[in-house]
């Protein structure tokens, strides 16, 4: 007898949460990429907030640390996703 691992499913939490690389392109500006798609844009304002926006260039809203704008960023884009994927 052969015990196997069960494969994922298309509704597993991996494919459903795809992770957002972030790349710095210059001082203050970071770019967003997941699954070789541009996932959104964060920047830096000259008063030290975070910008976040997605990857249709819509305004998430701003954060006081880069790793709280990271955070949100990856709550909005996973909300999207599952959005998108159930109206398929």
């Amino acid at each position: 007898m052969t015990i196997a691992t069960p494969r994922p499913t298309e509704g597993s939490t991996d494919r459903a949460r795809p992770a957002i690389a972030w790349t710095t392109v210059q001082a203050g500006l970071w770019i967003g990429n997941a699954g070789g798609e541009f996932a959104g844009m964060i920047e830096r304002s000259s008063g030290g907030d975070f910008l976040i926006t997605d990857h249709r260039a819509h305004p998430l809203g701003t954060c006081a640390t880069l790793d709280e704008a990271k955070a949100r960023h990856q709550r909005q884009f996973q909300l999207s996703q599952s959005a998108l994927k159930a109206s398929i």
